[in-house]
C-alpha cells in the first residue's frame, strides 16, 4: 500500500514540475482582397481542418481571421499562411499571442515555439527572461528573410 502511494505521489509531482507547454495560441491575419463569402467560408473550413486548430472566426468586412489553437498544438505559422495562399491569397502581417523561449539561433535573437517552429525576432527584448515566456506581437512574411516577428508584450 505504501508503494503505491509513493508511486502516485511521484508521478504527481512529474506532472506538477513538468515545463508550460510552447505553442502557437493565438493568430489574427488578413487576406487582402479577400471579399467573397464563399470563399471565406471555403478557406476557413480548411484552416479549421489544421490538426490543433480550435476554432476560426472570419471577420469579412475586414478580409482577416481569427484563429485560436487548442492547447499543446503543433502548428506553425508557416503551415497557416500556406494553407490561406493555396486558395489564392497572399496574408498580410499576423498578430500572435505564443508561448515559447526567446533563444539566440545563428548570431541572432529567436522565438522558439519548441514545436519545430522558431521566429527570428525582429529586436531583442532589453532583458530577454529566461525559460517559457508568453509573448504578444506581429509576425511579418518577407520572401527573402521569412518570418520576422516584432514582440509587443513578453510575460
Amino acid at each position: 500500500m505504501n508503494l503505491r502511494r509513493f508511486a502516485c505521489a511521484a508521478f504527481l509531482s512529474l506532472a506538477v514540475a513538468a515545463p508550460a507547454s510552447a505553442e502557437l495560441r493565438q493568430v489574427r491575419l488578413s487576406a487582402p482582397g479577400m471579399d467573397c463569402a464563399s470563399c471565406a467560408r471555403a478557406m476557413s473550413n480548411a484552416v479549421k481542418k489544421i490538426d490543433g486548430v480550435e476554432s476560426v472566426e472570419v471577420l469579412a468586412e475586414k478580409s482577416s481571421f481569427e484563429i485560436r489553437l487548442r492547447a499543446d498544438n503543433r502548428v506553425t505559422l508557416e503551415r497557416i499562411r500556406r494553407e490561406m495562399r493555396a486558395f489564392g491569397f497572399q496574408t498580410t502581417d499576423a498578430e500572435i499571442t505564443a508561448t515559447g523561449k526567446l533563444i539566440e539561433q545563428d548570431g541572432e535573437a529567436a522565438f522558439d515555439l519548441l514545436n519545430g517552429s522558431v521566429l527570428k525576432v525582429a529586436e531583442k527584448p532589453s532583458s530577454p527572461p529566461a525559460g517559457i515566456v508568453e509573448i504578444t506581437g506581429t509576425s511579418k512574411f518577407d520572401e527573402k528573410t521569412g518570418e520576422r516577428l516584432t514582440i509587443a508584450t513578453v510575460k
